[in-house]
Order: structure tokens, then C-alpha cells, then sequence
């Protein structure tokens, strides 16, 4: 009888050998090299059925003598078509034969002869693999997305790829991702257009504008959507660390990998991988991350054996690859491969009408984790409307929540917020300007010597387009203020709009600088 251990040994080596690479025929002869390295075996074989009731695999354990040379006796074959027709396991005096079945219905069949065990002694232990046989013939039947087989694409000598279909008629409904404005669903319909094929996608937008959401989108607008969704945040992570978590790692690589690991890139294998700040990789790494994205295929930290993977990437960054290009710190090439199509997710500020949307869910949420009942008073919905939020949705979704921790009453007033009462973080961190991008895009400093006004020199903090004329060699940010003040006549909007900034920056800095408005 095999030791529990044993059999423990013996599915781990089967079933890595069935989730590890392309055609299916390689896959089931890896599986059964397996079986023969830990049993005693005579024979043995995996046989699988074509649509039409033929065998078109035919794999044999490699014992004794060539393969080729060796063909099936009569009572081997009765017993295997009969265990196929019947979707019944079959036992003869030292061999056993159990069906490999695709959702209920024998495709197939696992037979094994024993050189000197009883059949039943490892019954359990061959019907689990015969289940694991299973599910690797209906993954690639699933694979196969033009109507056809897994058999005719096996026999056309064809490794089985996610194939994208025509622009889909019926579109999943993405209720994560909430929003009306006309900014918002120009964004949607390029990702539905985009998801229905296996580009490579580079998701470019400011911090907190919800780029894993719209990765997310993209896979399950997909025929990636059964396969899993993986990701990974480059920037979190020390180059050495990277390579094991998108390649994975054998047994012994390095100190504390005590057993052999797959990384994201065969966790993700028919799926779709998410890369997140993938600015933030390492030049070293990226000409290994270039290979995997050209061919498909890569070693494990510590290994030697190539394997190949059919994925779909997607990046996402908010930083000025353009510019890290030109630097020196981003290959040209690597640019090239992931920013096949590029969609840049709009900024909170520029979707018209979505806060108040947002700050809905984001209420009920809180309501339902929180067992409480709070609700927005029209004023407070009007607060939330003039925001600019520069941390986007992230940062609406913590102003909720925050102020909702807070208040006082069920209903929600505009007196709640903490920009209300002088308190408002952001105020410290939000610096206008541009990315490179070719957009309106914010650069957020975590400095705090940086003011709320971004330094109000004569071009500095001034969007494009914006009616700031004030020439201001050697003025200090409150001199600056007074005179955009008295040029408006002392009206906040007024002098906002010759600043480039908004009334309620204005209002804050006023505030702050202990300067009074003047009123006729």
C-alpha cells in the first residue's frame, strides 16, 4: 500500500505536470512519465476521444522499450472502449481502468498495469488523477473558442490560444465602475472595444482614478473572463522579490524557498495579468519582463526548464514614461510592447456629475459595514460637487468616509466636511501642473513646505488655457494673493480664475495668511 506521504508526492508531480505547458498530447505524456518515476508499472497509457469516437491521443508509458513499437493488445483495448462507452471503471487481475470524464461524459480513459500490485491497492489514488486528466481535457476544450475541438486543433498541430471573438453582441454589465459622465463613458466604450481582443493594454491615468477597476472591466468583457484575473504592484516590491513573484521559483533558489513556487505569469495562464506602477521597474528587470512579453515563455528563479504561457498583460502607471524613456530609465522597447493600446482614465474633476453618483455608493457602503443609516443633505451633495479632489476617487471614497465617522446626526451637512472647518488634508498635498502626458494633468508633492497654491509665481500652477497674467518676480505667495485679490476687485472666484486656481483654494489660503475681505 503507498504511504500517505508518497501519494501526496506522487499528485504533486502529476498535477504540475498537467498545468504546465502546451500541446495537450506533450501535457498527458508528462503526466504519465510522472506516474511511471513513482509506481511499479508493466503498461499503461491515457487514451482520449475525439468528437467523432476515435482516439486522436494516444499516450504510453515509456517502459522497457520505444513506444512506437508497442501497440495495444485485444483485451487492453476492450477494456479501455468499454470503460469509455460506459463511463465505468474496469479491474482485471493486476491492471485497473478508470474513465477520464469532460463534464460527466467519458472522453477517455487512464489504464494502468501493474507489474507485481494488486489494481485495488491504488484504485483512490489513479481515480484522483484520472479527475486531474479530466479537468485538463475540459480547460483545453474550453480554449477552444471557434466552434471547433480540442481534437482538430490537436491535430493540426496547433497549440490551443485564446482566441478573440467579433465585437460581442451582449456586453456584461461592470457595475463596479459608476459614472455618467460623457468623459466616463467614452473611457467605457474603448475598453469595451479593446477587451474584445488580446492587445496589450497600458491603463495611464492619475493616482486613485480606479485603473485595476477598468483591468478588471477588460477581463471580464473578455473570453479571458472563466480564466483568472491575477495582479501584481511593481512598485512594492525589490527586484530580486519581482522575479519570484511574476516567474515564480524552484525549490532551493535562494534562502527560504523550500518548496517550488509558480509566479503570477502560470497562475494567470488563459487569464489576464494586471502589472501595476509598472514605471517603477528596475531597468535590469525589464529586458527579462520584455522576454515573457515577446515569446511567452520563461524559467523560473533557480530553474532551468522554459515554460510557456498564454496571457494577456495589462499595465497601468501614472508616471511620464515618455520622459523615463528619453532619461534612460524605461527600455524604448518595452514601452513599445505594453503601450499597444493606450487608455487614459479622466480625473475626478473632469467627470461631470460622477461625485455625487460616487459619493452615494461609497455612503451605502459605509451604512451597510457600519450597521448605520446616514443620508447627504442637498447641501452636502453640493459641497462634494465643487471638490476638485486631486486624489480622485480614492480620496472621495476616504472623504466619506471620514466625514460619515464623524457626524453628528444621520443627515449629512455641508458643515460636516472637514474642508468646512479648516481640516482638509489634501490641501497640503495638491500642487497643479503636468505630467508630460499631453493632459491637464496634477503632480501631487508630499512636501510640506509646498503650500496649497502650488507656488504662485508667474507660470507656475497655471493650467493651460487659464487667465493668470500676474507678472510676480520676487512676490511672496501672500503678496501674490493680495494683488490677484485687488486686481478682482476682491472677489474670490475672480481672483481664482487669474490664479489658474479654484474659489475654494483661494478661500483656504486667505484663510491662512490672516487676510480680510475687503466688502464695499
Amino acid at each position: 500500500m503507498i504511504k500517505p506521504e508518497a501519494r501526496l508526492h506522487i499528485l504533486y508531480d502529476v498535477s504540475k505536470e498537467l498545468i504546465s505547458s502546451f500541446p495537450l498530447d506533450n501535457v498527458l505524456k508528462a503526466a504519465m512519465n510522472a506516474l511511471v518515476e513513482h509506481l511499479r508499472l508493466r503498461d499503461g497509457g491515457i487514451v482520449i476521444h475525439g468528437s467523432g469516437g476515435e482516439p486522436w491521443i494516444n499516450v504510453r508509458a515509456p517502459i522497457g522499450h520505444d513506444v512506437r513499437s508497442r501497440s495495444l493488445t485485444i483485451e487492453q483495448a476492450d477494456a479501455i472502449n468499454g470503460v469509455i462507452a460506459s463511463g465505468d471503471k474496469h479491474f482485471g487481475k493486476n491492471s485497473v481502468v478508470l474513465p477520464v470524464k469532460v463534464s460527466r461524459k467519458a472522453i477517455g480513459a487512464l489504464w494502468i498495469d501493474f507489474a507485481q500490485k494488486s489494481a485495488a491497492q491504488d484504485e483512490s489514488l489513479l481515480a484522483m488523477i484520472a479527475v486531474l486528466i479530466g479537468l485538463t481535457c475540459q480547460r483545453y476544450r474550453e480554449l477552444c473558442s471557434d466552434g471547433g475541438s480540442v481534437a482538430e486543433e490537436q491535430q493540426a498541430g496547433q497549440i490551443p490560444k485564446i482566441k478573440p471573438k467579433p465585437h460581442p453582441t451582449q456586453l456584461d454589465k461592470i457595475d463596479w465602475i459608476v459614472g455618467e459622465s460623457p468623459a466616463l463613458k467614452r473611457v467605457l466604450a474603448t475598453t469595451k472595444i479593446v477587451a474584445a481582443t488580446n492587445s496589450a493594454v497600458l491603463l495611464r491615468g492619475e493616482s486613485g482614478t480606479g485603473k485595476e477597476c477598468f483591468a478588471r472591466a477588460i477581463h471580464a468583457l473578455s473570453i479571458r473572463k472563466s480564466k483568472a484575473f491575477i495582479k501584481l504592484n511593481c512598485a512594492a516590491l525589490s527586484e530580486t522579490v519581482l522575479e519570484s513573484e511574476l516567474f515564480g521559483h524552484e525549490k532551493g533558489a535562494f534562502t527560504g524557498a523550500l518548496l517550488q513556487r509558480a509566479g503570477r505569469f502560470e497562475l494567470a495562464n488563459g487569464g489576464t495579468l494586471l502589472l501595476d506602477e509598472i514605471g517603477d521597474v528596475s531597468p535590469q528587470f525589464q529586458a527579462k519582463l520584455l522576454r515573457v512579453l515577446q515569446e511567452g515563455e520563461f524559467e523560473r528563479l533557480g530553474g532551468t526548464k522554459t515554460l510557456k504561457v498564454d496571457v494577456r498583460v495589462i499595465c497601468a502607471t501614472n508616471k511620464d514614461l515618455e520622459g523615463a524613456v528619453l532619461r534612460g530609465e524605461f527600455r524604448a522597447d518595452l514601452y513599445y510592447r505594453i503601450n499597444v493600446v493606450p487608455i487614459i482614465l479622466p480625473p475626478l474633476r473632469q467627470r461631470d456629475g460622477d461625485i455625487s453618483l460616487l459619493a452615494q455608493v461609497f455612503l451605502e457602503q459605509f451604512n451597510k459595514a457600519n450597521d448605520r443609516n446616514f443620508d447627504f443633505a442637498p447641501s452636502a451633495i453640493d459641497i462634494l460637487s465643487k471638490c476638485a479632489f486631486p486624489g480622485n476617487v480614492r480620496e472621495l471614497d476616504n472623504c466619506v468616509q471620514r466625514t460619515a465617522t464623524l457626524a453628528s446626526s444621520n443627515t449629512i451637512a455641508s458643515s460636516d466636511f472637514a474642508c468646512q472647518q479648516d481640516q482638509c488634508s489634501s490641501a497640503l498635498l495638491w500642487k497643479d501642473g503636468c505630467d508630460g502626458l499631453g493632459g491637464d494633468y496634477p503632480v501631487h508633492s508630499l512636501n510640506p513646505r509646498d503650500t496649497m497654491l502650488g507656488g504662485l509665481g508667474a507660470n507656475a500652477g497655471t493650467p493651460s488655457g487659464s487667465a493668470a497674467t500676474i507678472e510676480a518676480p520676487g512676490l511672496t505667495e501672500r503678496d501674490l494673493l493680495i494683488k490677484a485679490m485687488v486686481k478682482a476687485g476682491w472677489v474670490q472666484a475672480k481672483a481664482a480664475r487669474i490664479l489658474g486656481k479654484t474659489p475654494r483654494q483661494v478661500g483656504y489660503a486667505l484663510r491662512r495668511h490672516r487676510i480680510d475681505v475687503k466688502k464695499d
